[in-house]
């Protein structure tokens, strides 16, 4: 088991897809136990909530139905326990939740979690939310279904909040094998506000590809891996995180999107030469080239 860590992009870094992690996942439960990995979980996210947001008065946690919710849930419990004022939107149904999820949402309750049907107003730049929302679930095929408007709204809300942002796993909308935005979450990842709040994304048990690539690295912001005391040695990597070439001097950090191209950008004017009227030489060599 190692401790949690920051990714750093000097560093090579082993990839799991979707697949993978799935097997990893069920591999741990066998060898741990159920529920144990999303107490694992939950306490990898308030550990984490508290070192990147010490002074929060108010954390919001927008949790999704399934297990990335529960694992939102089991935090909400941790931190109420700190003393912290803990406030959760929860879109799942005691009827139909996963039963880990139920265990995780008794602990909340016991724990006198308070749960709100909207998002609080008054979230400031010192304040945290949790995008608790979705998981590893969402596919970019025509059979996907299409998010929930509740679900969207809740999203909205986390994407133009001011509060530092945690994203469990990774941010609820993205591939996370791609990188890309799942069909119905395009409009969600509009740029942000400009009083927007730095992000994070706690990557669970394996860093996933999508982390890294498309509008991942954008969406993600800071990211950081538990991998919940789990063995990742029984499955080959995916993919490899390459580190960044060596470099001799620092380079200033883009202000643009990873996902930018020349394309994205504007045109660029030359302007050079000579009129030929003037002594017929043109000189435009030098522009040409």
């Amino acid at each position: 088991m190692l401790p949690m860590q920051r990714i750093q992009f000097h560093q090579p870094q082993p990839l799991h897809d979707t697949s993978a992690t799935r097997t990893l996942e069920a591999q741990g439960m066998a060898a741990h136990g159920p529920h144990t990995l999303m107490q694992r979980a939950g306490a990898a996210i308030a550990q984490l909530a508290q070192a990147i947001a010490p002074h929060a008065q108010t954390i919001w946690i927008a949790a999704g139905a399934g297990n990335n919710g529960g694992d939102g849930l089991e935090a909400a419990a941790l931190l109420r326990k700190a003393g912290r004022r803990v406030l959760v939107s929860w879109l799942g149904d005691p009827d139909r939740a996963p039963q880990d999820s139920l265990l995780s949402l008794q602990h909340a309750r016991n724990a006198k979690v308070s749960f709100v049907d909207a998002p609080p107003d008054q979230l400031g730049p010192h304040d945290l939310c949790i995008d608790a929302l979705l998981g590893l679930g969402l596919r970019a095929d025509a059979s996907a279904r299409a998010p929930s408007p509740a679900l969207i709204a809740l999203l909205q809300a986390v994407r133009s909040t001011p509060a530092i942002t945690l994203c469990v796993d990774v941010p609820s909308g993205l591939i996370a094998d791609t990188g890309q935005l799942a069909p119905g979450f395009e409009h969600t990842a509009a740029s942000p506000p400009a009083n927007a709040g730095p992000r994070h994304s706690l990557s669970l048990l394996t860093l996933k590809p999508g982390l890294f690539t498309g509008v991942g690295r954008d969406e993600s912001g800071t990211v950081w891996l538990d991998d919940l005391g789990v063995d990742l040695s029984t499955q080959a990597p995916s993919a490899w995180l390459a580190g960044a070439a060596p470099t001799t001097s620092p380079r200033p950090s883009p202000s643009r999107h990873h996902a930018s191209h020349k394309g994205s950008w504007g045109d660029v004017a030359v302007v050079g030469g000579e009129g030929l009227r003037q002594r017929g030489m043109g000189m435009t060599g030098a522009a040409l080239l």
